[in-house]
């Protein structure tokens, strides 16, 4: 096997199992991200209960930040969309949803207890109380600090282009009331994963064909070897198969010598 068959074997077998990779994982994520969307386009997460007796549940600290020395427009072409629809387990109760800066809630809710969603187990939220003091807040309904927000009865939804930040995700009652119970689901689509999912498969795709090509160009030098030529005789090769004819007997004449040995 000649020296470039076996450089492109051993590079066929080396880039074979992370093209295989690149091509199946971007090929899930784009069927993942085209099949488990809801009817907007966003990827949600449905809890089916948040309560709390305190003025209100978060979900806080949520940070959208690039690398130290990275520029924030990384974050902007991230083109993450984020969608809040809340349900008042009590359709008469007018209930507020909101997103705001992590600074500006924190002022808000500063004077009184509130819960802060942590993590989910089961699917069931934890909770951790935040603050002290009972009673209620000023509507937030006229505050002036929330990028996005959607208050009333009945089934709320709100969306938000993301920015670099720290944010922080409220739910409340209409009139600052404590005492908050809602279904609700969390949502989040962006414009960038589904050209990285087709870039990864497509790249994947012909890293794979790039690689089997190199592992059958190589693998072939040493079927196409040729045999080594037969041994050659005094008479010249043997063919292949073939046996060699006896040996023929050859009559020896005593010399003189030795007749003059035995008279």
């Amino acid at each position: 096997m000649s020296t470039k068959r076996i450089v492109a074997l051993v590079i066929g077998c080396v880039l074979v199992l992370p093209a295989l990779g690149m091509l199946l994982g971007g090929g899930a994520l784009a069927i993942g991200y085209a099949t488990q969307r809801n009817d907007d386009g966003y990827l949600d997460v449905t809890i089916d209960q948040l309560q709390t007796p305190t003025v209100a549940i978060t979900g806080e600290d949520v940070r959208f930040a690039a690398d130290p020395g990275s520029p924030d427009w990384l974050i902007d072409a991230l083109d993450l969309d984020v969608q809040l629809v809340a349900t008042a387990l009590d359709p008469e109760q007018a209930i507020f949803i909101g997103i705001a800066r992590q600074r500006d809630l924190d002022r808000y809710l500063a004077d009184v207890a509130h819960e802060r969603v942590t993590r989910f187990e089961d699917g069931e939220p934890v909770y951790r109380r935040q603050g002290e003091g009972a009673g209620t807040v000023p509507a937030p309904t006229d505050q002036d600090f929330w990028v996005a927000s959607s208050s009333g009865s009945g089934t709320q939804e709100l969306t938000w282009s993301a920015t670099s930040g720290r944010w922080a995700a409220a739910v409340l009652n209409a009139d600052g009331a404590p005492g908050v119970a809602v279904t609700m689901s969390v949502g989040a689509k962006s414009g960038i994963v589904m050209p990285i999912a087709l870039t990864m498969a497509g790249l994947g795709l012909v890293l794979t064909v790039g690689a089997v090509v190199l592992i059958v160009y190589g693998a072939s030098g040493a079927r196409n070897r040729e045999p080594a030529p037969p041994p050659e005789g005094p008479m010249g090769p043997t063919p292949s198969g073939s046996q060699l004819p006896p040996p023929r007997a050859v009559a020896v004449e005593p010399s003189d010598q030795l007749e003059d040995a035995h008279p």
